[in-house]
């Protein structure tokens, strides 16, 4: 299973528009608006990774109002702690960020180890490219989210550094995998 994360910036007010022309795109498994350096994230999942280069290329760089993206390609998933169900709650009920890494490559290991550790981290996944890891995290307030960075992750040794991506859980989708 090919996955990636796609990051992107649009023109100011437009995010709704996207996210509508998001959902056209069948290898988005979720799309939700952000606040922080990033109006959008979005999921791909598919059988392949031209499916997904396809996706990104002929599906999202075509929206209107996009004025950047940064493509993270997911190496491989690490971890998973959660199911659809309790992912559906999370969506309705909880603040949620993803946090993008770059760490020493010799500490990554480690490093997934000490997210694993930590109860509010519910996904994580290795990169290529830029950042080394994404992970998921889902606590009750943002600022809950706030602490759980600064007094944990960015504690963690052979961190070098993090962009977090807030999201916005009213604004966006989330669906299964269809088949492609």
């Amino acid at each position: 299973m090919a996955k990636a994360y796609v990051l992107i910036v649009n023109e100011s007010g437009k995010e709704d528009s996207i996210i509508s022309n998001l959902k056209n795109i069948s290898s988005i498994t979720n799309a939700f608006g952000a606040f922080g350096t990033y109006d959008i994230i979005t999921k791909l999942e598919s059988s392949n990774n031209q499916n997904i280069m396809h996706d990104i290329s002929n599906g999202i760089l075509k929206i209107p109002n996009i004025r950047d993206t940064l493509t993270l390609l997911v190496d491989k998933s690490v971890i998973l702690k959660i199911n659809k169900l309790e992912q559906d709650v999370l969506d309705t009920y909880m603040a949620q960020a993803f946090i993008a890494i770059r760490c020493l490559k010799s500490k990554e290991d480690a490093v997934i180890q000490s997210l694993n550790e930590i109860p509010e981290v519910v996904e994580v996944d290795m990169l290529i490219g830029s950042y080394e890891i994404i992970c998921k995290i889902a606590a009750p307030t943002y600022n809950n989210i706030s602490e759980i960075i600064s007094k944990k992750i960015r504690k963690i040794p052979g961190i070098k550094s993090t962009v977090t991506i807030n999201i916005i859980n009213n604004q966006g989708f989330s669906r299964g995998l269809d088949s492609d």
